[in-house]
């Protein structure tokens, strides 16, 4: 018995309890930062375990966007150049640039050929660009955020109807929103930002 007694005492010190959290995370963001790891250990010795999420998890879609780089800077000029695989990158590109006011990024980089090509043929097409995005910021943010959250949730509908990507918001879940739908157009192997109605 006192035999059984040591052996516990020496098992029991050795026992320790573990926090473990698990995150999710889009696919997508792999290919922005190639250097995610699917699991970190915070220093409260917290170990939190990334599983992908989204229909871009396949190895076939995970290895293209590996390939691939969302945003690059150039070191000399700092011109930024964004890139769109999926919509989610747009919408998420679009997003950045409502919340930083960068309205010169999102009309060189993510506005569609054709979008800007309307702009600019008219007198004073950038200033009605900016004056447009300046006046809404807030409703487009609000917008673009559900769309980007809603669907998972199954609050927002994609089709694809040829070189068009339509992301728009499901029957029933239109709520208070002033604007309803973002319409994207593939440029190559790119997504560019059509419209917002």
């Amino acid at each position: 018995m006192f035999r059984a007694l040591i052996i516990l005492w020496l098992v029991i010190p050795a026992c320790t309890t573990q926090r473990v959290e698990y995150h999710k995370r889009p696919a997508w963001h792999y290919a922005m930062d190639k250097e995610m790891p699917d699991e970190i250990v915070k220093e409260d010795g917290t170990v939190i375990k990334y599983a992908t999420v989204g229909g871009t998890s396949s190895e076939a879609v995970s290895q293209y966007l590996d390939g691939i780089e969302l945003r690059s800077e150039d070191e000399i000029t700092g011109e930024v150049t964004l890139r769109a695989v999926l919509p989610e990158h747009v919408l998420e590109q679009t997003l950045i640039c409502l919340r930083d006011r960068d309205w010169d990024l999102l009309y060189e980089q993510i506005l569609s050929s054709a979008t800007r090509e309307n702009y600019e043929s008219k007198e004073r097409g950038r200033e009605e660009f900016h004056a447009f995005f300046n006046t809404y910021r807030k409703e487009l943010g609000k917008t673009v955020q559900r769309l980007l959250r809603g669907k998972s949730f199954g609050d927002v509908v994609q089709q694809t109807v040829g070189d068009y990507t339509i992301v728009t918001f499901a029957p029933g879940s239109l709520g208070n929103f002033k604007f309803h739908t973002v319409k994207l157009v593939r440029e190559g192997e790119f997504l560019k930002l059509a419209v917002i109605e």
